[in-house]
C-alpha cells in the first residue's frame, strides 16, 4: 500500500514491503465475553458463599441480608457493598458457630478471595464492554498462587500440636513475626 507521494518510503509504508505485502504481525481477537459476565460471577460466587454459610448454621435472615449484599456488589462492584460482601461471612461464622469449622473456613477463603478479585476487575471493566479470557490469564495465575500458599500455610498450621506452647518457643515466634514485619517495611520503603 503506497501513499500519495511516498513511493514506498516514509509515512504510509510502515510495515509494508516494496511489493505491497503487509509485514506487520496481525493479532486476531475473538469476540470475548460480555462485560456483565464478571458481575454475574460476583452474584454466583456470593450465592456459593451463602451456601457455605448455611452449611455452618447461619440463620435465614442473615443469609437473606448477605444475598442482598451480593446483588448490590454485583450491581455496583466499586461500592462498599463489595467490602461488606467479604467481611460479613467472617462475622457470621463467628456468631453462628461455637468452634472453628475448618473446611468451611478454607472454602470461604477461596470464595471470598474470588469475590475480591471479581469485584476489582468488574469495577474497572465497563458493563457494555467485552472481556477476553486471555486478559484474565495472569490474574488467574496469581489467584492460584495465592491460594496454594494459603493452603500450604493451613497445612503447616494443621501440623502444629494443640495445647500450650512452651514460653521460649512463643518468644522466638514473636521475634520472628516482628522481624518479618520489619523486613517487609524496609522492602516497601526501598521500592517506593
Amino acid at each position: 500500500m503506497r501513499g500519495a507521494g511516498t513511493e514506498g518510503a516514509g509515512v504510509g509504508s510502515a510495515g509494508v514491503e516494496a511489493g505491497g505485502v503487509d509485514t506487520e504481525p496481525r493479532f486476531e481477537l475473538r469476540a470475548g465475553l460480555p462485560g456483565w459476565v464478571l458481575r454475574a460471577a460476583i452474584a454466583v460466587t456470593g450465592g456459593a458463599v451463602a451456601a457455605v454459610l448455611a452449611g455452618v448454621g447461619v440463620e435465614a435472615p442473615a443469609l437473606a441480608l448477605y444475598l442482598v449484599l451480593a446483588v448490590a456488589a454485583a450491581a455496583i462492584p466499586a461500592s462498599a457493598a463489595a467490602a461488606l460482601l467479604i467481611a460479613y461471612p467472617a462475622a457470621a461464622v463467628v456468631f453462628a458457630t461455637d468452634g472453628t469449622p475448618w473446611p468451611a473456613v478454607l472454602a470461604l477463603v477461596v470464595l471470598l478471595h474470588l469475590v475480591h478479585v471479581l469485584c476489582a476487575y468488574a469495577a474497572v471493566v465497563p458493563l457494555a464492554s467485552r472481556v477476553h479470557p486471555e486478559a484474565l490469564a495472569a490474574p488467574a495465575r496469581r489467584f492460584v498462587l495465592v491460594q496454594l500458599s494459603v493452603f500450604a500455610l493451613a497445612g503447616l498450621v494443621a501440623l502444629v500440636p494443640g495445647g500450650r506452647t512452651a514460653v521460649p518457643v512463643e518468644v522466638v515466634g514473636l521475634a520472628c513475626a516482628v522481624g518479618l514485619v520489619l523486613v517487609a517495611v524496609l522492602l516497601l520503603r526501598r521500592g517506593s
